[in-house]
């Protein structure tokens, strides 16, 4: 019992150690210093990384989410075994990182990002398709007051297939082309981190994942949620 106190109390002293630094840290840094204590190669410093975070600046964003994915089917001949007749969307997780390159509000964005496909057919049977996405886009963005930041992405994303099942009888390309688009809110804690909070939507298979006979054509509809954190660099 003692020992088990003494952990609890440690835990909650590290927890108050940990706020205490993080509140101390918190905000703009150049504000927890007195202007007339700073170098004058401190103010020289100051002006160019402000001239240039005029200019452009550089974010990277952590994301971590839940897809919900649909796959639609095109059918060369009748379906006699009823499997994709009627199918039902797929659940899972998502993540990835991404890399904004902005210019007076404008931008380009790139990264990697993992989405978990598929789809129940009307027999029951479960498939994944697990993609690998790398995103091409055009980026925006604009400030809502000194906190809130609003970011956009358009473009298109490639994606390499991680795996399938094997036991689906309607296998999938190795290679998805298709299109994103993305909205997410950030707010910044001081200049250099904060917390999102945004969704997208891809519409995948431009190149028709189909690799059977019998579907004509495949395509993907995938909404993502998800939550991470900015850092500007």
């Amino acid at each position: 019992m003692k020992s088990t106190n003494f952990c609890r109390n440690s835990f909650l002293a590290l927890i108050l150690i940990c706020f205490t630094a993080t509140s101390l840290y918190a905000g703009d840094p150049y504000n927890r210093v007195n202007s007339k204590d700073i170098k004058p190669h401190f103010k020289e410093a100051e002006k160019l990384l402000a001239k240039r975070n005029a200019l452009f600046s550089l974010d990277a964003d952590i994301k971590l989410g839940v897809g919900i994915a649909s796959t639609t089917f095109d059918l060369n001949k009748p379906d006699s075994t009823e499997q994709l007749t009627t199918t039902s969307s797929k659940v899972g997780p998502s993540f990835g990182a991404t890399l904004s390159l902005n210019f007076f509000g404008f931008g380009f964005t790139t990264g990697f990002a993992y989405g978990s496909k598929g789809y129940e057919s009307g027999t029951g049977q479960k498939t994944n398709l697990n993609y690998f996405n790398i995103p091409l886009l055009l980026y925006f963005d604009f400030n809502v007051g000194q906190k809130l930041r609003v970011e956009g992405n358009l473009g298109p994303y490639f994606g390499l297939l991680m795996s399938q099942d094997n036991s689906t009888l309607y296998k999938a390309k190795n290679f998805d082309f298709g299109l994103t688009g993305e909205l997410q809110f950030a707010y910044m804690f001081n200049k250099y981190m904060g917390v999102l909070l945004g969704g997208n939507y891809e519409y995948g298979g431009l190149n028709n994942l189909s690799n059977n006979d019998l579907v004509k054509k495949m395509t993907t509809s995938t909404m993502n949620i998800y939550t991470g954190l900015k850092f500007e660099l």
